[in-house]
């Protein structure tokens, strides 16, 4: 049976999330996907390396396609830096990493839509062995789940509760978590001198609940309207109409 998944490319946890979901899912194709933000910086070769890496890795199990290209940078500045000063006083947190694996995963929506609703797969991890991603956290990745859902595009992350170590397991000993990717210049932005994150848990719930998951679905009714022939849509009064309830 001809099977086929969405592959998110970033970096080590893509490739090993990947290859976990064929082996578990069996899927007999992966079209990977490379989502760009605008706040990149390094090796813009790099994800195309990756992407080779994959392949190499997953043989004849599954047919690795040409990978696809996908980037919204006003979307981006929409959801995460045009009303950071409103976010952080109705939430009482803030940080241009929160919505940004939301916007991520979002991008990859129409390209599932027009796949038939094919699966996307994500390198998502609730912890780094320790380490905190205000990106990654546990229950934005549910959200996320959630927003998906409400698309009718399953978010799969097969390899959510592995360790470092399980990771390596996939993908081979000799990749380091972080290496062989882009960069992005806003990196360690809520990480204190210390090396401590800081994170509101409360916060954070409430920023979930009254603007991450209604700007998720109001992106996509969107872009459901505008695929009836309705406008494109304006993200950031989207945007500022969530908030402004």
């Amino acid at each position: 049976m001809d099977t086929l998944a969405i592959a998110e490319i970033a970096g080590r946890d893509s490739v090993a999330a990947a290859i976990a979901a064929v082996r578990q899912r069996r899927f007999t194709r992966l079209l990977p996907t490379i989502a760009l933000t605008g706040t990149e910086t390094g090796d813009r070769k790099a994800p195309l390396r990756t992407v080779d890496t994959l392949a190499r890795l997953l043989g004849d199990s599954c047919e690795v396609l040409e990978p696809v290209t996908l980037t919204d940078p006003t979307l981006w500045a929409a959801m995460n830096a045009r009303y950071a000063a409103v976010i952080r006083t109705r939430f009482g947190t803030w940080s241009p990493c929160l919505a940004c694996h939301l916007y991520l995963h979002l991008l990859r929506v129409p390209v599932s839509w027009d796949a038939g609703n094919a699966p996307v797969i994500a390198g998502e991890r609730d912890s780094h062995d320790g380490r905190i991603k205000l990106s990654q956290l546990p229950a934005g990745i549910d959200a996320s789940i959630r927003v998906l859902g409400y698309s009718g595009v399953e978010l799969i992350a097969p390899i959510r509760y592995a360790r470092g170590a399980e990771v390596s397991e996939l993908v081979g000993s000799g990749w380091a978590q972080g290496g062989g990717q882009l960069d992005c210049v806003l990196s360690g932005n809520y990480i204190d001198f210390d090396g401590s994150a800081r994170h509101d848990e409360e916060a954070y719930e409430g920023y979930l609940a009254g603007f991450f998951e209604p700007i998720g679905r109001a992106i996509i009714d969107a872009w459901r309207a505008e695929r009836l022939g309705g406008p494109a849509p304006d993200y950031a009064a989207i945007v500022a109409a969530i908030l402004e309830r």
